[in-house]
């Protein structure tokens, strides 16, 4: 959502910014890079944001769009019980008709790609119980999605739905197992190989936030987009790829895995409908890495 709303206020588009924390016009300056309208609003709240932006004095343009990029476990995204999950849901739904009622004509929610996977598993028949640490997340997203569509359907207002894969900071700046790796990589850091088969769509935030702003533009009523590169491989894959580009070798470009899976990472809709098309790749990072 940061990075969404930086590129979106360097193209010099008016935005109202929404977070849990209470930031100051410094603090919001420094996070999104320029000056901007924030609200301090949990989304718990999200039904009082009319009366805020009232209090602002602001007012919805002809084409105001609606994100939504909250969501939270009990301690971080995906964790908790499942009414802590499912909470999230609620209040999704919720921020659908605030959306409305500020006379905004696109509401563009962000899902996960773990929704996918589930509803993927269950229009098979299948013996064996469905195995992942995210269940309750995957299925409160899943959640979220459809009461998000029919709401949207009764309150006539334009609902366009998208998933991620794995969106990694160019700085690596996110804390997470993937970038973690690739900094050791940079610094030419022995690292474990994963094992797991999982395939995986690596996409720079720069390209999320290109996509988000098109998607935005044109993105369609009821459409359901994956951002990314279109090309997922396994982490190891990856990982090993990453090597030969900070080494300087040549690369192949990375071909669809053969996988069960391969065909949820599809891009051709998007690129049909906003003109979409990853640019930045693993490259970047290294760029940008030297440069410092």
């Amino acid at each position: 959502g940061m990075s969404v709303g930086r590129y979106l206020l360097s193209l010099g588009i008016e935005l109202v910014c929404l977070g849990r924390e209470n930031l100051s016009a410094h603090e919001s300056r420094q996070c999104f890079g320029a000056e901007s309208k924030y609200i301090c609003l949990p989304m718990h709240s999200i039904a009082l944001l009319p009366e805020k932006l009232e209090e602002l004095g602001w007012s919805a343009g002809e084409a105001t769009v609606f994100y939504n990029f909250a969501w939270s476990g009990r301690r971080g995204l995906a964790d908790g019980e499942f009414s802590d999950q499912l909470n999230n849901a609620v209040w999704a739904a919720e921020a659908v008709k605030v959306a409305k009622i500020l006379a905004c004509t696109k509401f563009i929610n962000s899902g996960s790609m773990e929704e996918t996977f589930i509803e993927d598993y269950s229009k098979v028949r299948n013996t064996q119980v469905y195995k992942s640490a995210q269940t309750n997340y995957g299925l409160t997203k899943l959640a979220a999605r459809d009461m998000c569509k029919t709401v949207a359907y009764i309150e006539a207002i334009d609902y366009v739905h998208t998933r991620m894969s794995v969106p990694l900071a160019s700085d690596l700046s996110k804390g997470t197992y993937i970038s973690a790796t690739m900094k050791k990589i940079l610094k030419g850091e022995v690292y474990e190989l994963p094992r797991s088969e999982s395939l995986y769509d690596v996409v720079l935030l720069e390209d999320v936030a290109i996509a988000y702003h098109l998607i935005g533009l044109t993105g369609h009523n009821k459409a359901n987009y994956f951002i990314g590169t279109g090309k997922p491989a396994t982490l190891r894959h990856h990982f090993e790829r990453f090597v030969r580009l900070v080494r300087g070798q040549s690369v192949v470009e990375i071909d669809m895995v053969e996988n069960d899976h391969g065909h949820l990472f599809d891009v051709k809709t998007l690129r049909q409908d906003t003109g979409f098309v990853s640019t930045h790749g693993l490259e970047h990072i290294i760029s940008k890495a030297v440069s410092l």
